[in-house]
């Protein structure tokens, strides 16, 4: 399936503000992802080894957080029978306002203490929120095309798609997955970068 116009626009700006929310909230709150929540078991798993403290609750509780989230809207969105793409519509927006409102929280907490605070930790909680509404949209609307939350099995396929026979398909495919993937790192770029300006300017 190709993706082009608005629709290519729109995947790419969910994959940047998958890198940028995943950036913010690791740099932001000490190593805890918002979107590769799972790699939070890993941080969690180091932060133990090292002797981790009462803050580190915080990279546990992104798991159920983020897969209730997910499995709520799409429960919901069955129960409504909207159509895809007229959920999609207001799961963006819901988004935007989760959005909006962590980071809202984030310039007013800049200069809040280390992770375990408690303006950090909703900042975390609602861009896992933010990132599992972005994950159930995927499941809901088939159009959007690749999962933009979680980019492993993303870089995998384009990188399997440069070694398979070029045919109007696998360019499609590695032109969307592409861009998913560099919008990616863009909004990790613009995320981390975010914090640090945040940072200096709290103090």
């Amino acid at each position: 399936m190709e993706i082009t116009g608005v629709g290519f626009a729109v995947v790419a700006t969910l994959s940047f503000m998958a890198g940028f929310a995943d950036a913010s909230s690791f740099v932001g709150a000490e190593g805890v992802f918002s979107a590769h929540v799972t790699g939070n078991f890993v941080v969690l798993a180091a932060d133990f080894a090292r002797g981790a403290d009462r803050s580190e609750w915080m990279k546990l509780a992104t798991f159920p957080i983020f897969v209730a989230t997910v499995l709520t809207v799409t429960a919901l969105q069955r129960r409504s029978k909207l159509a895809p793409l007229a959920a999609t519509r207001r799961l963006l927006l819901f988004k935007s306002a989760l959005f909006a409102s962590g980071a809202a929280l984030g310039v007013v907490g800049a200069g809040s203490p280390p992770a375990g605070g408690p303006a950090r930790a909703a900042v975390v909680a609602l861009l896992v929120v933010a990132m599992g509404v972005q994950n159930a949209m995927h499941r809901i609307h088939a159009k959007l095309g690749p999962m933009t939350t979680v980019m492993t099995g993303n870089v995998t396929q384009l990188l399997s798609d440069s070694l398979a026979p070029d045919t109007p398909e696998t360019r499609a495919r590695r032109r969307l997955l592409g861009a998913i993937v560099s919008a990616f790192a863009v909004g990790c770029a613009a995320g981390a970068s975010s914090r640090a300006v945040l940072k200096s300017g709290g103090g």
